[in-house]
C-alpha cells in the first residue's frame, strides 16, 4: 500500500453504498491531499432493444438527468469541505466494465474507494457482482466500503 495516495476514483450511484464509499474517499483526499474523481456510471445495457427505442431513450435521458444532479450534489458537498479537488465524470455502459477501463486508461489513479454493494443489483449479495469484480481486475488498490 503506498504511503500516499494521489489520485482517488469513487464509482457512485444513487445507493446508499455508494454515498458511504464517496464520503469515506473525500476524507481520505482530505488525508492524503489527493485528486478525487467520482464517475458515475449510466448502465445503458438494457437500453438497446430496437423495438423499446423510445421508451427506451426517454429512460436513458431520465437517468443522464439523475446522473448530473447526483454529481452536483456531491460537487456542493465537496466544496463545504477541505477536500483538495473533486472531477466528476458520467459515462455509459455496463458499470464494472466502465470503472476497471477508467481506471486502466488513467494510470495515475492509484486508489479506487467503492461500496459493497450499488442500486438494485439483481447479482446483488454479501459483496455486488460490480464490485467483486472491480476488485479482482482493477489495476490498483480498491477499498470497499459498508
Amino acid at each position: 500500500m503506498p504511503s500516499r495516495y494521489t489520485n482517488i476514483l469513487v464509482p457512485v450511484d444513487s445507493s446508499d453504498a455508494a454515498q458511504a464509499a464517496f464520503t469515506e474517499a473525500v476524507n481520505i483526499a482530505q488525508r492524503h491531499q489527493a485528486n478525487l474523481t467520482a464517475l458515475y456510471v449510466v448502465d445503458d445495457s438494457a437500453y438497446h432493444t430496437p423495438a423499446l427505442d423510445p421508451v427506451l431513450s426517454e429512460l436513458l435521458d431520465a437517468e443522464a438527468a439523475h446522473a448530473k444532479d447526483a454529481m452536483r450534489q456531491r460537487q456542493q458537498f465537496v466544496a463545504t469541505t477541505s477536500a483538495p479537488n473533486l472531477k466528476t465524470e458520467i459515462s455509459y455502459g455496463i458499470p464494472k466494465h466502465t470503472i476497471e477501463d477508467y481506471a486502466k486508461q488513467h494510470p495515475e489513479i492509484d486508489l479506487i474507494v467503492l461500496g459493497a454493494t450499488g442500486t438494485n443489483s439483481p447479482h446483488r449479495v454479501a459483496v455486488g457482482s460490480t464490485t467483486s469484480y472491480v476488485v479482482d481486475h482493477a489495476p490498483c488498490n480498491v477499498i470497499v466500503i459498508r
